[in-house]
């Protein structure tokens, strides 16, 4: 990102009449290509945006306010999904649309037969994400797409939380609007993508007006330094997804075994189809202010950060059907690429002191 502050891009994209503007765009192009090979679509369908949430906003608000308003669009999503697909999808229902959402299973996870299900009674647009941000779950979004493309469903993925850690393919998951992040791998802040297939969508409704920028999709300056950074982590995350991926499940499961002797521990999902980054932990009997105060040098937290600082109870852990015990009691833990093994240790060590204290306080074990 330094390097994009330099004299020689501080252009601004759209003045291709100098060399400044002209340097400024021709890395943009550079960039824009960089993330279209991480998932296999086009440079020309990749929509620069602040980020996952404005891209979710503008899929969904897209499709929607692009169609006559005569014509309400029947739309499927889920209750676990992010608060930027629940609460647009939720604005679009007090305007007309048909707005359904599903229960996932008990491990958080959408279930084949209840998208079918629901797919029965018609859809236009099916939106789900690919990795749950609170506990690691991971839709079969392979099966998703192939179920949406033959019905000529319109498919939205929100993979901010799975983009450069897992494979993904926009061609071979019959994907139609994807949603990209650049913080979740290590990238900046305030910058995202929302991959737009031409072939089965091609134009959206804009959010804002003002500007001929991204197609005339989504106006204003393009900040080329954050732009850049994005790309930058993107390359570098396909480089190392094979060992990266490796080193999490190496450190997912050592933190369940340095673990396993505490009493009353629950993990939410299944081990077996969650992201190994992302783990969600119970303790029902305890309060997760209370540990997260106890451990106060360990960086952990309630639920995603998008909402640890709200009161209100999960609606993600809700839906999964956890009792209130048990929600008010969740942590979230998450490894990443540069979480040693040192690191877990001292984390599990914490935790049992934590646990053992507050059950003290509480006259238990």
């Amino acid at each position: 990102m330094a390097t994009a502050l330099d004299d020689d891009l501080l252009g601004n994209a759209s003045s291709l009449d100098h060399e400044f503007g002209l340097g400024a765009s021709q890395a943009i192009e550079l960039a824009r290509q960089d993330i279209a090979s991480l998932i296999n679509a086009q440079t020309g369908e990749i929509i620069w945006t602040s980020g996952a949430t404005e891209s979710n906003n503008l899929a969904l608000l897209g499709v929607c306010n692009f169609k006559p308003h005569d014509q309400p669009l029947r739309i499927i999503s889920s209750y676990a999904e992010h608060k930027s697909v629940i609460e647009p999808l939720m604005d679009l229902k007090r305007k007309g649309h048909h707005v359904e959402f599903i229960e996932p299973n008990k491990h958080g996870y959408l279930e084949p037969a209840s998208i079918a299900k629901a797919m029965d009674s018609g859809c236009d647009l099916f939106s789900c994400m690919h990795i749950n941000n609170e506990i690691g779950s991971v839709n079969d979004i392979d099966f998703i797409g192939s179920m949406c493309r033959e019905r000529k469903i319109i498919f939205h993925v929100d993979v901010a939380q799975s983009i450069g850690k897992l494979p993904l393919d926009v061609e071979e998951n019959n994907i139609d609007l994807m949603s990209l992040s650049a913080h979740k791998i290590y990238g900046p802040k305030g910058i995202g993508a929302l991959f737009i297939n031409q072939k089965t969508v091609g134009r959206l409704q804009p959010l804002m007006s003002g500007g001929g920028q991204e197609r005339a999709i989504r106006p204003g300056t393009l900040a080329t330094h954050q732009i850049i950074g994005m790309a930058s982590a993107y390359r570098l995350a396909k480089a190392t997804m094979e060992n990266d991926l490796v080193h999490l499940t190496e450190c997912r499961d050592l933190f369940l075994r340095l673990t396993n002797e505490i009493k009353g521990l629950m993990i939410n999902g299944d081990i077996h189809n969650t992201f190994p980054g992302i783990i969600s932990i119970s303790l029902p009997d305890l309060h997760a202010e209370s540990l997260l105060f106890a451990m106060d040098k360990v960086a952990i937290s309630k639920g995603s950060a998008c909402s640890s600082e709200s009161d209100e109870p999960s609606h993600v852990l809700k839906s999964m059907g956890l009792s209130r015990e048990a929600i008010e009691g969740t942590i979230r833990v998450s490894f990443g690429r540069h979480t040693k093994f040192k690191d877990i240790e001292i984390l599990a060590q914490s935790l049992k002191k934590a646990v053992d204290h507050l059950r003290l306080l509480k006259g238990g074990i």
